[in-house]
């Protein structure tokens, strides 16, 4: 059944590690969000780091409620493919030793599907990567980049080995002009997570992200749509631009409350 689960991107507050989590819990966040190459990296958490981060999020009533691992380039791209690979794998069981189930990737934009770039690389890699993260007990949830409905719906179909999923980057998606409620209802079975972020889009095909509320999203559509949907994952406020991300944020969480109230 469809639920109201909120977490928040701490990475973004640009705020030490403790005192990020002490703003989470302030805005009255159920989760949060963990950046796997920036601020929460493996070779800085041992057993002992690792259950000192457990007791900090139980502590402020939080969870750690998926991971971010951002790549520098393309996950497809030739050069240094097996490096990026094996970072992206390292993370995954990361991800799984923090006890979360989900880690969102931006892999780059999909080629056509049958085209020889998607059945040497694209297919192969994430059938790969999907097996790692199936052994693991940690999800990949894709964010767009650009991509149809129709291209990521034949990627997760085609993919055997594991789950992936789809994360809903709802100004990612207005940024590149599809419409989210539409990408929503064709990608709903595979959607892991919804990315709570607003954007205006430009003539010319650029625009920029906005706070929540403030530009082209329909929300009273977009939470109709997913109470539809009986969606049951976490919705992540990820503020990535602006001069004020920590108020951004806390606003963006008290619209969803607003919303979507409990009970």
């Amino acid at each position: 059944m469809f639920g109201r689960r909120i977490s928040v991107a701490t990475y973004e507050f640009g705020q030490d590690l403790r005192t990020s989590l002490h703003s989470a819990m302030q805005m009255r966040a159920q989760g949060v969000q963990f950046d796997l190459r920036t601020q929460v990296r493996a070779q800085d958490y041992g057993d002992t780091a690792r259950r000192q981060l457990q007791n900090y999020l139980s502590e402020r009533n939080l969870v750690a409620a998926s991971a971010y691992f951002p790549l520098r380039a393309s996950l497809f791209e030739v050069e240094r493919l097996e490096e990026r690979l094996n970072a992206v794998r390292a993370a995954m069981t990361f991800a799984s030793k923090l006890r979360i189930r989900q880690m969102t990737l931006r892999i780059g934009r999909l080629p056509e599907a049958d085209s020889k770039a998607y059945t040497d690389f694209v297919l192969p890699i994430m059938s790969d990567l999907a097996e790692h993260g199936n052994r693991d007990g940690v999800t990949i949830c894709i964010i767009p980049s650009g991509d149809s409905s129709e291209s990521l719906s034949q990627l997760l179909s085609n993919v055997k080995t594991g789950p992936l999923s789809i994360d809903g980057d709802i100004g990612g998606w207005i940024l590149s002009r599809r419409n989210p409620q539409q990408q929503l209802r064709d990608l709903y079975q595979f959607i892991g997570q919804v990315d709570i972020r607003d954007a205006v889009s430009d003539v010319d095909g650029t625009g920029q992200e906005v706070p929540v509320g403030r530009g082209e999203a329909e929300w009273d559509e977009i939470a109709a749509i997913l109470f539809e949907m009986e969606f049951a994952g976490w919705m992540n406020v990820r503020r990535t631009s602006g001069n004020d991300k920590i108020g951004d944020s806390n606003r963006a969480i008290q619209y969803l409350q607003n919303l979507m109230p409990l009970g």
